[in-house]
């Protein structure tokens, strides 16, 4: 009995040294992406990232770890967004959540994650309040934020458009009025004369935007700041256009795509719009001998090929996860959530593969903003073309 009870002993500790041996060796990553439901187009940022993790893992893993990531559909739902994300965390044990997709979906769980103190790291969201450390310290964005680009605008219009009336169309959400908010306050702090005439939000759910542009162009201004998502924004351009309303009109980061956004609408009555961006742009000839725009191409072909080359998300999801693997480098043999979130928010001009050339990426206990300058384009009827270098929002000049 006492041989067998050594047996047994011997067989538990063997167990328990080699479930400690896994656990060393692989990080688990968990997401929540719309893989179905009206959104579903956006999970292309889950699809390119897990593969993307499977190249790093073929290739022997990061400092030795595998890296695991755990992509799980949340429907663009925010009830469904906090089940799954529990599911990760308690079950699936993941050590931090990373990439998870949409504002309403993260706010929902940021609260809970914060509480466990789990690093809910870079998400593809851009509200202010996933910039907040002394509210959120286990929450950052991975994305550029939305006043920050809104403050470009303001500072692009006040530069060479003083005194101007502004007509803003905007969704009638969270991502909206911050949008509004932050715009409208930058432009009255550096032109006072310049006005915003009229404000038209309008429903997601909302079947078009004809009428709010008819009401908007009615006004006669010369300022159009069109801060719409998706087919809106295609609807807007498409409606000025119909109308023959020639203001100076601004798109935001996430509706810039011209194969996806500007086709629809018509490239003629997209011409002259202003835009900016962090990021290289696909199938732009700009990069066409680029290294690393190359690099991402090659990827796609081995590892994704049903991917789509001409969707930005796919570009955008993998400059994401290469700066994640920055991070996992960083923190060497101690993957604790604590040393994860240590290395995410001490990012120095780190310089990323998909990011335009002067444009890097910063971090620090106090200031979770990523990146804070982002380059002015004009869209000439086939293409975007830069206008100046990278700019920055007027109080981040010196950062």
């Amino acid at each position: 009995m006492r041989g067998l009870r050594a047996l047994v002993i011997f067989a538990a500790l063997v167990a328990a040294c080699g479930s400690a041996g896994a656990a060393e060796t692989e990080l688990i990553l968990g997401q929540t992406m719309p893989y179905s439901g009206p959104s579903s187009a956006l999970s292309a940022v889950g699809k390119v990232q897990t593969r993307y993790f499977q190249m790093i893992n073929d290739r022997g893993g990061i400092n030795g770890h595998k890296v695991k990531l755990i992509s799980l559909d949340d429907g663009y739902s925010p009830p469904k967004a906090v089940e799954q994300t529990r599911r990760l965390i308690e079950n699936d044990e993941a050590v931090a959540i990373f990439g998870s997709m949409g504002t309403a979906q993260n706010a929902a769980v940021q609260k809970y994650l914060n509480a466990k103190k789990i690093p809910q790291l870079f998400v593809f969201a851009a509200s202010e309040r996933f910039a907040d450390p002394k509210t959120s310290p286990y929450t950052i964005s991975g994305m550029t934020l939305f006043s920050t680009e809104a403050a470009i605008y303001a500072r692009l219009v006040a530069e060479h458009t003083p005194g101007a009336r502004v007509a803003v169309l905007y969704q009638n959400d969270d991502y909206g009025r911050e949008y509004l908010r932050s715009f409208k306050a930058e432009l009255a702090r550096l032109d006072p004369k310049a006005e915003i005439v009229a404000a038209s939000p309008y429903e997601v759910t909302s079947p078009t935007v004809d009428s709010q542009v008819v009401a908007l162009a009615s006004t006669n201004a010369n300022v159009f700041l069109n801060a719409s998502t998706g087919k809106f924004t295609s609807q807007a351009i498409r409606k000025a256009g119909e109308l023959g309303w020639h203001a100076q009109q601004f798109l935001p980061i996430g509706s810039n795509f011209v194969p996806t956004i500007l086709k629809p609408a018509g490239l003629e009555n997209a011409k002259g719009a202003i835009s900016a961006t962090p990021t290289k742009s696909v199938g732009d000839p700009e990069w066409a001998n680029d290294p690393a725009y190359l690099e991402w191409l090659a990827f796609m072909k081995k590892y994704y090929p049903e991917g789509d080359i001409e969707d930005q998300l796919n570009f955008t999801g993998w400059n994401v996860a290469v700066l994640m693997t920055r991070v996992i480098e960083a923190c060497g043999d101690d993957l604790s959530r604590q040393n994860l979130m240590k290395q995410a928010t001490a990012l120095k001009n780190l310089a990323l593969p998909g990011l335009i050339p002067g444009i890097t990426v910063n971090s620090s206990p106090d200031d979770y903003r990523l990146i804070t300058s982002l380059r002015p384009q004009r869209f000439d009827g086939e293409r975007w073309v830069p206008i100046s270098g990278a700019m920055a929002a007027q109080g981040d000049a010196g950062r």
